[in-house]
């Protein structure tokens, strides 16, 4: 998988089983996650897309999971519906929600900040 500048240095895999991926989907997935990144500005290892069709089932056929690596415990969520796009949209918002209960807005506000400081003033 090709990265995505806005994605940084995240490993990003996407596995598409049951069916070909279409450039619209790829780039919907890798939209959803840049929408991640501004929720979160830590730092992410890795970002594990799973796009499913079960062949058995009439509704609710296709399924979507995302493992997103970040310190500590990995954050992941997953939904089964009819539609692609509002099935990302509702994992992400999901991963969002596990995000910000984890770590909470002070991290991330604060983060830049910390960044910023140079290390030898400190010594």
């Amino acid at each position: 998988m090709q990265q995505d500048e806005n994605l940084d240095n995240v490993r990003l895999d996407i596995e598409a089983v049951g069916f070909t991926l279409s450039d619209d989907l790829q780039a919907s997935v890798l939209d959803a996650l840049i929408k991640l990144r501004r929720f979160y500005k830590g730092d992410v290892i890795t970002a594990d897309v799973y796009l499913k069709v079960e062949p058995n089932q009439r509704t609710n056929n296709r399924h979507v999971g995302i493992k997103y690596g970040v310190p500590g415990n990995d954050v992941f969520a997953d939904d089964s519906g009819d539609d692609w796009y509002v099935l990302i949209n509702n994992v992400v918002t999901k991963l969002q929600r596990q995000l910000e209960k984890r770590f909470g807005n002070h991290t991330n506000a604060n983060r830049a900040n910390i960044d910023e400081i140079d290390p030898a003033s400190l010594a």
